[in-house]
């Protein structure tokens, strides 16, 4: 009995040490790992308006799947709007920037991180599938033949993801006509 109560005892210190270690490890890690996300972010950005010097953040700009919003600006004046949005795929949430010019037409979409399968839904991040929303006006859908102006072809063996994809740019054009009237003094 005591043996059993001494491994308990030398088991819990040692899980105990564990746990602050890597709790400590994490509070390190932490703004790194925010800091990194952050810069890709904003890399993506420029990327996808290549024309903005500034994105200016509007507050409290969240609804279903656009989790934010950004004026993109050159020499101070709007020229155009990202928007972050979280949509879930099959394999769970897709967090994506979708790109607008100021006549909302969609200028480029950027998947910055997903859990979707490898081999098909993971080919959304290749230009065969995102580029296909250039010059494209929501609302857009999904189509699994040659595609139309206002649809979008599908990703073989992926169609959950393409429609996710999808539906997040429908989401983020629809937030941005209805609110962008609203962001003239950003």
């Amino acid at each position: 009995m005591k043996d059993i109560l001494k491994l308990g005892v030398i088991l819990f210190l040692i899980t105990g040490i564990c746990t602050g270690l890597l709790g400590g490890i994490y509070q390190v890690t932490k703004p790194i790992i925010e800091e990194n996300n952050a810069k890709t972010q904003m890399e993506a950005m420029k990327a996808l308006l290549t024309d903005a010097d500034e994105f200016v953040e509007v507050e409290g700009a969240t609804e279903g799947d656009v989790a934010a919003i950004f004026v993109a600006k050159s020499s101070g004046a709007p020229m155009g709007y990202v928007a972050k949005v979280t949509p879930n795929g099959y394999g769970g949430a897709i967090q994506m920037l979708v790109a607008f010019n100021q006549e909302g037409s969609v200028e480029g979409i950027k998947i910055l991180s997903h859990s979707e399968t490898p081999g098909f839904g993971a080919n959304a991040e290749k230009p065969t599938f995102s580029d296909q929303f250039k010059g494209k006006v929501a609302p857009l859908t999904v189509t699994k033949v040659a595609p139309a102006d206002t649809e979008i072809q599908a990703i073989t063996g992926a169609t959950i993801t393409s429609t996710a994809v999808t539906n997040a740019v429908n989401a983020a054009t629809e937030y941005i006509n209805a609110h962008s009237a609203e962001w003239g003094d950003l």
